[in-house]
């Protein structure tokens, strides 16, 4: 089997306070080194179990990877690649500005990491305070100018926009001086307030102002264009690039390919054992650092039904301005797209920016709704009462990879059963 890999670092300076995922602060250097471990043993498991033959990518994400000590990094880094069975063609690693440094970025290139992802978030002192981000721009911009000096190689910068009281010019600044650093790539999300988080607390206090949904959306337009006119293609809802500089991992997720995830809270998707094959496993490791030290290799299980897979294929595929190859969803899902969404796709015919036998696309604006896109399509899978079958992962031709990675080699080989 070919699969992404994926591995969770779960620690970070601090918690910011629009954050959701599952992370702890970092505290000694034990309990790291414990984790780490762990996450060796789980990956030897993965490798063996599912008798992965290829990690065309791999993402080290956080958490924060670069608060983890120097030495202890290159060694899991070491450790990890010792454990695949080749090279990777795209190796990611996250880092924060307010520990990113000299040694972490060496450790790196003699990995022979290719992609670095800097979480900048903003250049403003007063919406880094608002996120309870631990940096401050003095950092942010140290790590950048460290970046340029040091790294050469590929990097993504993410930026955050939609803060309250946020003006077009602002968000502009903070976009500017992130393209002068010439970045490859840039995430741009809209400031989001998750249930449960402290943000989510402190405006439910009043101790912090709303976030407006109509400034958000004046403000992600403006920036937009901004960065479509720099040259960079909005390739999925959140994600800008340059020709060639697609983040190929990422990619791997929204096609629905098999993936590894490694770590507390990490998730896979991997082809289940059964026979005929074509049952998705969906696997979720443990939101809890003594339980997944004590016992990494016990996981949440589930057998992702017909239906599920097919919403969450919908769901992912129509992020991107790739959007949905009919040929290779009649493979794995056994019916033809056009005919069997026939109703859903006459409702949305203007938001529909190309629909010809091997690509089925969505406008700007249709992605910017995809919400309410997907609403109808997932009533219409009630309808089909659609229960497979279900051939699961298919057979990608080189042709069809290069689609999604213009510029680049393919991410698999056109003989990429991926099972």
């Amino acid at each position: 089997m070919r699969a992404a890999l994926y591995i969770h670092i779960p620690f970070c300076t601090r918690k910011c306070l629009y954050c959701d995922f599952y992370s702890v602060p970092v505290g000694d250097e034990d309990t790291l080194r414990r984790v780490l471990e762990a996450e060796t043993a789980q990956l030897d498991y993965f490798l063996r179990t599912w008798k992965a033959r290829e990690v065309p990518t791999l993402y080290i994400g956080g958490g924060t990877p670069s608060v983890v000590p120097r030495p202890l990094w290159a060694d899991f880094l070491e450790r990890v690649l010792a454990r695949l069975p080749g090279k990777p063609e795209e190796f990611t690693v996250e880092a924060n500005p307010e520990t990113l440094d000299a040694a972490f970025l060496d450790a790196c290139a003699s990995a022979g990491v290719t992609r670095l992802s800097l979480g900048i978030q903003s250049f403003s002192p007063e919406y880094l305070r608002f996120a309870g981000r631990a940096a401050v721009p003095q950092d942010n911009r140290r790590a950048v100018s460290l970046l340029a000096e040091r790294w050469g190689k590929d990097f993504s910068l993410d930026l955050m926009y939609g803060f309250p009281g946020q003006t077009i010019e602002e968000a502009r600044e903070d976009a500017e001086e992130a393209l002068a650093a010439k970045p490859g790539h840039l995430s741009l999300y809209a400031l989001t307030v998750e249930e449960g988080t402290p943000l989510c607390h402190r405006i439910a206090r009043k101790e912090a102002s709303p976030v407006n949904e109509d400034n958000q959306e004046n403000l992600r337009s403006a920036l937009h264009e901004l960065l479509r006119a720099r040259g960079y293609e909005n390739y999925e809802i959140s994600s800008y690039s340059l020709p060639g500089k697609r983040c190929r991992h990422n990619t791997a997720y929204w096609n629905l390919r098999p993936y590894i995830g490694i770590g507390p809270a990490a998730v896979s998707t991997l082809p289940a054992a059964s026979d005929p094959p074509g049952l998705p496993l969906r696997l979720s490791g443990k939101k809890d650092i003594a339980a997944y030290i004590a016992k990494p290799l016990e996981q949440e299980t589930e057998v992702l039904s017909p239906r599920d897979f097919l919403a969450d294929y919908l769901l992912m595929g129509l992020r991107t301005s790739d959007g949905i190859d009919p040929r290779t969803f009649s493979r794995i899902f056994g019916i033809d797209f056009r005919h069997s969404f026939s109703r859903v796709i006459a409702k949305n015919k203007k938001l529909i920016a190309r629909d010809s036998p091997d690509r089925f696309t969505l406008t700007d604006k249709g992605r910017r709704v995809l919400s309410a896109v997907l609403g109808d399509f997932f009533q219409e899978i009630d309808a089909l009462d659609y229960k497979g079958p279900l051939t699961w992962p298919v057979e990608i031709s080189s042709d069809d990879i290069s689609r999604y990675i213009p510029g680049r080699a393919p991410l698999y080989s056109h003989r990429a059963e991926m099972s």
